[in-house]
């Protein structure tokens, strides 16, 4: 069944033109100046400016020198303010004059309590494990309890053990998703949980010894940030109170209902179109014009309900391809702005649409709960593939490969599936790197109870120590592997697509999704550190960039045409777009 261009109603929210980098460059710089911490240290450091009444926040990097160069800026006042996780914000005020070239110098002064900055890794790196116990209650409490957010928001408080219960009883209310049984393992450490975390941060418990991560420096500090904020619709304007934007004072929550921007993806033209997932039912997709900074909410109805989107991608010919939120598929075509929808038939994969990727033959995949359907636009047709062991699985992450093979992930279970269209079989490849020693996280009383609620198989309880949650795979179009998130494991899995081969690259952070650049570049957003991550393979090198504004994202996209990286961040109603720049270029800018 084909619902063709369903009753759409278009909404337009003006925020008015700002200073978009476009990759024009202008001969000289707006703004330079320079950013050094006291104590020392130059290299790194993250200089922000945003003009007053604007939706856009530019953002650059100092060099070695403590040197910052921006792009041309319109004229105006401008609000600009330099960080970096160990300081106190320092801001100034200052206005950009047409033709001429303002300056800014800073000094970075040491912050008294660094926990509220800290990204989850340095959370984590700091937490002993010279025990057993420790590694184990380390490795429960990695898997229970930030598969949605990152440990910031609970650990840089302190509770004695009853309030530490306290904590772990209100999210066995909040989580489980899908078929995630998330709560029913939290439930059953609850107070090993609660005495782990009054020992590590309890009100007389020892300081943790903290290493920060190196701030960037190289390519990681030669690009150039822009950041769009996308309001909400209708007479709900506003942007978070705390959106991010000043790492002092924490990681942003979903504050006023700004949040859920799920997916992110550039069309041939260089704008961005996004989705709505969760948070307030205002909008199904959006695009920002990224010339102007104006966004416009497309509103697409199920009757009188609005559809939500989570997932959207773009095929080889610039079509735009989203899930329906509960069951269709999406195509929209850029330039014209015209949608179709694409309903599958009934009861075919158990249940709606929740990633969705196109491979170079012009289908398109989604994952459904038992495995994955796939459609062929141009017959109208749909074929679905099951998933070799099925139980109550949350399928996530899809991807397509090179020859047309599907592929997704079973969240709850560690498993990664194939599926041949040729042959209409499926394989199963299990995400376990060789590092993982499970007896050294699991008492055996872990290992009777996990045996008894059918962990990994029909009980889909990942939230064990060992677990690796394999999040939103992709899939190099012109070469023979996929690539897969292991979002809690801290390694990102390479599994060549003929002979099912796994090499696991250890990565410092937890990512979430996977995409593949034209140069066979694997990139991937860590989740809850604020930062972007690209592998090189042919050197195995990873590349850290760290963004400019606190931000957990879902997803990740590549504009092969440009260049540019695009991360949404989820609970900011906020996209970044990062444009890498040469050191020539910035020299040329003074």
């Amino acid at each position: 069944m084909i619902a063709r261009r369903p009753a759409l109603a278009v909404f337009v929210i003006a925020l008015g033109t700002s200073a978009a980098f476009t990759g024009a460059q202008a001969p000289t710089s707006s703004l330079t100046g320079t950013a050094k911490l006291a104590g020392g240290g130059v290299e790194g450091v993250v200089v922000s400016a945003r003009a007053a009444g604007s939706n856009i926040t530019t953002s650059v990097l100092t060099d070695g020198r403590g040197e910052y160069v921006f792009p041309p800026l319109d004229g105006g006042p401008y609000d600009v303010w330099a960080q970096a996780t160990g300081y106190q914000t320092a801001r100034a005020s200052l206005a950009i004059e047409g033709g001429r070239q303002a300056h800014q110098a800073f000094t970075l002064n040491a912050i008294d309590d660094i926990t509220p900055q800290l990204s989850a890794s340095e959370w984590f790196s700091a937490m002993p494990e010279e025990t057993k116990e420790q590694r184990r209650m380390k490795a429960i409490f990695r898997t229970n309890c930030t598969a949605c957010h990152g440990p910031t928001h609970a650990l840089q408080n302190r509770f004695d053990e009853n309030g530490w219960r306290a904590e772990v009883m209100f999210m066995e209310r909040m989580t489980g998703t899908g078929g995630i049984n998330r709560h029913t393992t939290v439930a059953h450490y609850r107070d090993e949980l609660a005495r782990y975390l009054a020992s590590l941060r309890g009100p007389a418990s020892p300081p943790l010894k903290f290493t920060l991560q190196p701030r960037p420096s190289g390519d990681a500090a030669h690009v150039v940030f822009t950041e769009y904020d996308v309001p909400l619709a209708g007479s709900r304007l506003e942007r978070a109170w705390l959106d991010g934007s000043d790492w002092s004072i924490g990681w942003p929550t979903a504050s006023l209902g700004a949040r859920w921007i799920h997916d992110i993806v550039p069309d041939n033209d260089g704008n961005a179109w996004g989705t709505r997932d969760r948070g307030p039912a205002d909008m199904s997709l959006f695009k920002i014009d990224t010339k102007t900074g104006d966004v416009t909410g497309y509103i697409i109805r199920d009757g009188k309900t609005i559809r939500r989107s989570h997932s959207i991608t773009k095929d080889s010919n610039g079509i735009i391809w989203f899930d329906g939120g509960n069951g269709p598929l999406g195509r929209l075509d850029p330039r014209t702005e015209t949608f179709e929808m694409f309903t599958p038939p009934l009861n075919m994969g158990g249940g709606q649409l929740t990633t969705v990727d196109w491979n170079p033959q012009g289908k398109i995949w989604g994952a459904t709960n038992r495995g994955a359907n796939r459609f062929d636009p141009e017959t109208n047709t749909w074929t679905h593939y099951e998933s070799p062991t099925w139980s109550n699985n949350f399928v996530y992450g899809t991807a397509t490969d090179a020859e047309g093979n599907g592929w997704w992930t079973q969240y709850t279970a560690d498993k990664v599936v194939k599926a041949d269209p040729k042959t209409g079989k499926t394989y199963e490849v299990a995400m376990r790197p060789p590092w993982v020693n499970v007896d050294d996280v699991t008492t055996a009383a872990d290992r009777e109870w996990y045996q008894a609620m059918g962990v990994m198989t029909w009980g889909n309880l990942n939230t064990v120590p060992y677990g690796q949650q394999p999040r939103r795979m992709g899939a190099d179009k012109r070469g023979e592997y996929v690539w897969v998130p292991n979002n809690v494991g801290n390694n990102v899995a390479r599994i060549n697509i003929h002979s099912l081969e796994v090499k696991y690259y250890r990565v410092d952070g937890n990512p979430y999704f996977v995409t593949v650049d034209k140069d066979s570049n694997v990139w991937t957003n860590l989740f809850s550190d604020a930062k972007v991550a690209r592998l090189n393979p042919r050197t195995e090198q990873w590349t850290y960039y760290t963004l400019p504004s606190r931000c957990e994202s879902r997803n990740i996209s590549v504009d092969d045409l440009r260049g540019d990286v695009w991360v949404p961040c989820a609970n900011t109603s906020r996209v970044i777009r990062m444009h890498p720049r040469t050191a020539a270029e910035i020299e040329a800018l003074k």
